[in-house]
């Protein structure tokens, strides 16, 4: 595989980037100067300069793929369901939801896009597919599906192209902070991570960017955690 310059400029697909990381992605890899194609279910409220933004199903690459390059230089994906609930409630649909847009709208859009991927992949997982949290069955198990996914991935389409992950704990993004009540919630799930804070949404998505990057040449088949230390470092007490 052939390093990629920092100031070289990649031609970007980031799927599901109207909000929260994606959309803080979009904007960085803007502004690094890079080739940026955006897809989402609904367009943003507010349309970022020079991006190219596709309105289209994840799910169905055929709607789509005459608007994207014929080569791909970065694919970064961001989209998947964040389903919760205690086992007792948990329906087999809900569990099915979360496989399907973590794992299989994944798996449908690389396997659309390879004849045109070069350079690197980032998938999105969770800090819960490997740390016990309760009410998190589904989306435990959709995410720890996700990451067997991409390590496989890593090795069948090396060398030609790159396969990382990202395991964020919470960020606090509009879909994240409605999840656990508010920002009230804040500094009590912050006193459980090491650290003692959350990583900003723009902190995520800048280590997606640096995946990307000739910084992580020699980076495939990993997952970063980006999670305050929580699945790592033991609390005292």
């Amino acid at each position: 595989m052939e390093n990629i310059n920092p100031s070289t400029p990649l031609k970007h697909l980031i799927a599901g980037a109207s909000r929260g990381i994606g959309r803080s992605l979009a904007d960085q890899s803007i502004a690094a100067g890079h080739e940026v194609y955006a897809l989402s279910r609904t367009p943003p409220q507010s349309m970022p300069a020079n991006c190219n933004w596709i309105t289209g199903d994840i799910a169905d690459p055929v709607s789509y793929l005459d608007q994207l390059p014929e080569q791909i230089d970065a694919l970064t994906f961001c989209a998947g369901k964040v389903v919760l609930g205690p086992l007792k409630r948990l329906r087999p649909e809900q569990m099915l939801e979360a496989y399907q847009t973590s794992v299989l709208d994944a798996f449908t859009l690389i396997q659309a896009l390879l004849p045109r991927l070069s350079g690197s992949i980032v998938l999105f997982s969770s800090v819960a597919a490997r740390t016990g949290l309760p009410n998190h069955c589904a989306i435990s198990a959709a995410k720890s599906g996700l990451e067997g996914f991409a390590i496989a991935l890593a090795a069948e389409l090396a060398p030609k192209v790159r396969v990382n992950v990202i395991a964020p704990t919470l960020t606090p993004t509009e879909m994240g902070l409605a999840m656990v009540g508010g920002e009230k919630m804040i500094p009590m799930i912050e006193s459980r991570h090491p650290l003692k804070k959350l990583p900003a949404v723009e902190e995520v998505a800048a280590t997606a960017l640096f995946l990307h990057s000739s910084g992580a040449a020699s980076m495939t088949g990993q997952i970063l955690k980006v999670d305050g230390g929580m699945s790592r470092a033991k609390l005292p007490g």
